[in-house]
């Protein structure tokens, strides 16, 4: 129960369509994220490129997906930006992810390439692939339009590219509805096999083991974060998002001193004026997207990463809110990551501010921050691979070799790509890093909940320094929780439990990313005032599928996401061989503060090692040992390591190019 039950597997090249049963994969992979993990690294060789048709493009759900705790589906394959084109998965929300499960399959593979654009239409138990050629040049919300009227119904619930997918932006995203987007660079590898969109309707629902248990744990979930210790953040999603959390209040998580009242909003007055009101995933309360509508540029969705562009204000100022919607807007339209598009454009516009550039680089274009047609030029001409534009086509690093005079180390970018969240957890984790790509389980330095203290103290009816006090007291419990020390997260000293505390907030992401369920809404964000844990999710699993989870099988089952994940990408560093670029020094590329890391370099390699020690990896060259994938019963992957490289500290991986390649092409 819980599961669908079918695993469906669509060859795009061939034109066929088959299913296989979920069961042979429960027992040592539960489901989501683990089970497609799997599946991926057995059958996608590490020598594969991106926009190779033997590359897979997964749509994953969990167990918890399409009951009243999860919504989420964790799209996975291998990305097209970085150096040896890294696995990985990425989350998106909304009801996709549930129709999916309700129309009976947990899992949908592709395979292959299209001959021309095609879309996947999935009623129930009838699978076709149609004819796209005339959603070919859409965006993405006219397609989603479109498909709806073609099918007549309103109900069918579509994922798609726009034309930055098709045209192989390798910042592209696949977008659902309006608002719940698959960045990542997911969607470029959607245009290479021409597929248009997923169209799916299931009326099949699901079935979960004991509804009566499943309810009252529903329930204490539902009060706790509607009225309980996470009600404050509910109501601040409900009211604000995490708007004025990044335009405004971050810079007390950077040290400004905590007023005794709650300073006027400028973001406040925007959304009040334009904020249409909270939507979201199904089945969730706390609904933390935002709709707006702003006159005369447009009415659309807002998720928590469209926000980052206020704080990290490459290509505008954090009160510059028409432009920074009309960037938002533009981006999900095309089907482009916002955020690639802040790193891009904030570094032409500091090669013109310096004159290395021109207007005529640029289209005629002058590239002055600020500009709203540089900014809308910058994001049509890159969707749609015009002018200037498609330079960018393949990332900023090949694109810097045409234009710019090679002045890469004026980017905040890591390894062709926005280095949002990497370069926070990174430091923490010493070579492992090379192995993650992105944002992928990014670890909260606790000092971010600061953010939300004039929201918390308006909801509260309390002043902004007992608003503080709270976070502080829901990171010490956090860190008292999981370290038995209430100090353990904001004393930068080293500490052996330190690794502990990162392992489990990991932990915590790979378990929803497994189950299902938004790990917005668990103990990931413990200092946000969110109780729900692993040893939830144990309880929350065994009421819908019958099967009694304990919370270190859990624990267990995400070490093994995150071993099977690292271990598969250091096969491909190795095979392939490229070296990640980094062209300005990590310590000046944008980043959240983490008060309880140690400054001390040395200190710091230590907390590296102990990392790699309890995860199973060399600590110096950060790939799963052989031992450690024996194990956990990862034979087939230690295989396919043991025979390119013996993961020792003497043996660490050696680039055999250094030239990154397209990602369309083979070594």
């Amino acid at each position: 129960m819980s599961w669908a039950g079918t695993i469906l597997r669509v060859n795009l090249t061939e034109g066929k369509i088959e299913k296989e049963p979920t069961s042979k994969y429960v027992k040592d992979y539960i489901g989501g994220a683990l089970i497609g993990t799997r599946i991926f690294t057995e059958e996608v060789p590490p020598d594969t490129r991106a926009y190779d048709p033997k590359n897979l493009l997964m749509f994953n759900t969990g167990p918890l997906t399409g009951t009243l705790f999860g919504n989420r589906a964790l799209i996975a394959t291998k990305a097209p930006q970085g150096a040896n084109q890294l696995y990985t998965f990425v989350g998106m929300g909304g009801q996709l992810a549930s129709e999916i499960k309700f129309a009976g399959y947990d899992h949908i593979i592709i395979k292959g390439k299209a001959k021309e654009p095609v879309y996947l239409f999935i009623n129930n138990d009838t699978v076709e692939i149609r004819d796209a050629k005339h959603l070919w040049g859409l965006d993405t919300w006219e397609t989603q339009q479109r498909m709806k009227t073609e099918l007549e119904d309103p109900e069918v619930q579509i994922a798609c590219i726009g034309p930055a997918g098709e045209n192989l932006v390798v910042y592209a995203m696949i977008v659902h509805d309006i608002n719940n987007t698959a960045a990542r660079r997911v969607g470029a590898v959607m245009g290479s096999k021409n597929l248009k969109a997923i169209a799916v309707r299931g009326t099949k629902g699901v079935k979960v083991a004991d509804p009566k248990a499943f309810l009252a744990l529903y329930d204490e979930f539902y009060e706790d974060i509607t009225k309980g210790r996470g009600a404050p953040f509910t109501k601040m999603q409900h009211k604000e998002g995490i708007s004025r959390q990044i335009a405004e209040a971050y810079i007390y998580a950077y040290g400004a001193p905590i007023p005794e009242e709650v300073p006027h909003s400028p973001m406040i007055d925007f959304l009040k004026k334009y904020m249409v009101g909270p939507i979201g995933c199904a089945f969730c309360p706390m609904q933390c997207h935002q709709n707006l509508s702003v006159p005369g540029i447009g009415n659309a969705g807002v998720n928590c990463v469209n926000y980052f562009g206020l704080i990290y204000q490459a290509m505008y100022d954090p009160t510059d809110f028409e432009v920074w919607w009309e960037r938002t807007l533009l981006s999900n339209k095309y089907g482009l990551d916002s955020l690639a598009m802040d790193m891009i454009g904030g570094w032409l516009m500091e090669l013109y501010k310096r004159g290395i550039i021109t207007a005529a680089d640029t289209d005629g274009i002058p590239m002055e921050r600020r500009s709203r047609k540089a900014i809308t030029s910058l994001i049509e001409k890159v969707a749609k691979k015009e002018g200037f534009g498609a330079l960018f086509t393949d990332g900023i690093v090949p694109a810097a070799q045409k234009i710019g005079q090679g002045h890469l180390e004026l980017a905040d970018q890591y390894d062709n790509d926005f280095p949002y969240g990497w370069v926070e957890y990174a430091p923490d984790l010493g070579p492992v890093a090379k192995y993650r790509v992105a944002a992928v389980a990014r670890v909260p330095g606790f000092a971010d909940g600061y953010g939300n203290i004039p929201s918390y103290a308006e909801t509260l009816g309390i002043s902004p320094r007992e608003a503080a006090k709270l976070i502080d007291e829901w990171a010490s419990d956090a860190s008292e929780r999981i370290t038995g020390d209430r100090n353990l997260w904001r004393t930068p000293k080293y500490d052996k439990r330190i690794s502990k505390m990162i392992v489990e907030k990991e932990d915590e992401i790979l378990v929803a990313d497994i189950s299902g369920h938004c790990e917005v809404t668990s103990a990931y964000l413990e200092h946000y005032g969110m109780r729900f844990n692993i040893e939830h999710y144990a309880k929350w699993l065994s009421a819908a599928t019958g099967i009694k989870y304990t919370p270190d099988q859990l624990r267990e089952a995400a070490h093994k996401l995150r071993i099977i994940t690292d271990g598969y990408n250091a096969l491909c560093t190795l095979v392939i061989g490229e070296e990640p670029l980094l062209a300005k020094p990590m310590e000046e590329l944008a980043s959240f503060p983490v008060p309880g890391r140690p400054k001390d370099p040395k200190e710091l390699r230590k907390v590296q090692i102990d990392y790699s020690l309890t995860r199973g990896y060399d600590p110096e060259t950060g790939i799963p040992t052989i031992k450690e994938l024996e194990k956990l019963g990862l034979n087939y992957l230690a295989k396919k390591l043991a025979t390119v490289a013996s993961p020792h500290a003497e043996q660490s991986p050696k680039p055999k190019n250094k030239v990154r390649m397209s990602p369309g092409k083979s070594n």
